[in-house]
């Protein structure tokens, strides 16, 4: 019996080590696999899903107008060039491509040693004729009211003259009102000795407005030597941004040359070309989806040209694109025109969190039967609240990715996204 014992002993060793194996072997000391990492078929839809559609969101329906793609660029609503207006050397620049500039601020100046030279004798011929009218009107003050010698007689005959002068004219208006045409038919007053002679008060007077006329002429000199000064500084008008800087520190340029162009990108446009047929459509102030790089926004018809290309049977359209847009002057954009037949129309809709860009294109990225993800182009349409009209690349039904990320791909692992 103690031999039977030892001999099987063994063989119920092995067994019990055998069954604890297995027991480990069958998840029940360890961690259970992922369930998510296994595809079921899902009821409502042909796909493969992770269990419990993790990280995934069904493409519904809303309403939506079908919109025509029209291409366009970004430009500020406000930008220059700014040009040399005189020949000279570039002496100072006041920032580089990308700088802020505010209003009144020195852009680029130009060098100034001959106009110093030309303001120092404008200054000084300015201060003589200054000088020179207040004694031509000194003159002709003492020309006015200064004492008056008559030719003859010495200072008691001027006073005597002076005197009766006014009674022989009064005398002389009666008796031609009593005897009409004896003494000489009209009244003709009698000068007195000083206004007989005015000359000397003519010559002061035209001294006095020539001395005036003088120094116009030397505060215009003044005036055209400020306008020369102003012309060697280019100022920005308004707050901008450099986009390009064309000269260096030391050049020579000449009138007309470019020097600088300036921006303000606070305030940005879309310029499009609108069909002569969607142009009845549009009017002012009606929000267009527009789609940038990495947004989609709602901009503003702020302008409608009043006519049409003859070649191209197209009509300029500016767009104002809200502030703090992702966009810079010269991108690429594209705006979507309702056409006014398709405004009841469906379209399929997803969260606007499940759009991604790819070479500027929005995108999602949709589970496929075979348990990998594919890559879809969206035509994208209008928004309301968190959901975004698909017009093009989607159907109802189909289940993508909520948040695609940048290592999303297509022929991904539709479990993990990747």
């Amino acid at each position: 019996m103690a031999s039977l014992l030892l001999r099987t002993l063994p063989l119920l060793l092995a067994g019990v080590i055998g069954g604890f194996v297995v027991w480990l072997l069958g998840g029940h000391g360890g961690d259970a696999p992922n369930p998510a990492v296994h595809l079921v078929s899902n009821p409502a839809s042909p796909v493969g899903l992770p269990v419990g559609g993790a990280g995934y969101v069904a493409v519904t329906e809303m309403p939506a107008a079908a919109r025509v793609k029209l291409g366009g660029y970004v430009e500020s609503h406000d930008h220059l060039q700014l040009t040399a207006q005189d020949s000279g050397r570039i002496t100072f620049i006041g920032g580089d491509a990308g700088d802020r500039v505010t209003a009144g601020q020195i852009v680029i100046s130009l060098d100034e040693d001959m106009i110093g030279v030309d303001y120092r004798q404008a200054w000084a011929a300015l201060t003589g004729e200054m000088a020179n009218v207040q004694n031509r009107q000194l003159q002709l003050y003492f020309a006015l009211y200064g004492q008056q010698q008559s030719p003859i007689g010495g200072p008691a005959y001027s006073a005597y003259d002076r005197s009766m002068t006014p009674f022989f004219n009064i005398a002389q208006s009666m008796a031609n009102s009593f005897f009409p045409g004896m003494f000489g038919g009209q009244n003709t007053p009698m000068l007195s000795s000083g206004q007989r002679m005015p000359g000397p008060m003519y010559d002061a007077r035209a001294a006095y407005e020539a001395a005036q006329a003088n120094l116009a002429a030397a505060q215009a000199r003044i005036d055209a030597l400020d306008q020369r000064l102003r012309n060697r500084r280019s100022i920005a008008p308004y707050s901008a941004t450099i986009l390009k800087r064309y000269v260096e520190l030391g050049d020579i340029v000449q009138p007309g040359q470019p020097l600088a162009d300036l921006a303000d990108t606070d305030r940005l446009d879309v310029r499009i070309e609108v069909p002569t047929n969607l142009i009845a459509h549009l009017k002012l102030g009606d929000q267009i989806p527009v789609s940038l790089d990495h947004e989609n926004v709602w901009a503003a018809v702020s302008q409608i040209y009043p006519a049409a290309d003859p070649q191209n049977r197209t009509v300029t359209v500016k767009l104002s694109l809200p502030t703090g847009a992702a966009a810079a002057p010269g991108m690429y954009v594209v705006a979507w025109l309702a056409q006014e037949s398709s405004q009841s129309e469906t379209a399929a809709a997803i969260p606007v969190t499940a759009i991604d860009y790819r070479a500027g294109l929005p995108v999602a990225f949709v589970a496929t039967s075979d348990g990998s993800t594919q890559m879809r182009v969206l035509r994208l349409g209008d928004i309301t609240g968190d959901q975004i009209a698909v017009l093009s690349g989607l159907t109802p039904g189909e289940y993508i990715l909520a948040n695609p990320g940048l290592h999303t791909q297509t022929g991904g692992d539709a479990a993990t996204g990747h």
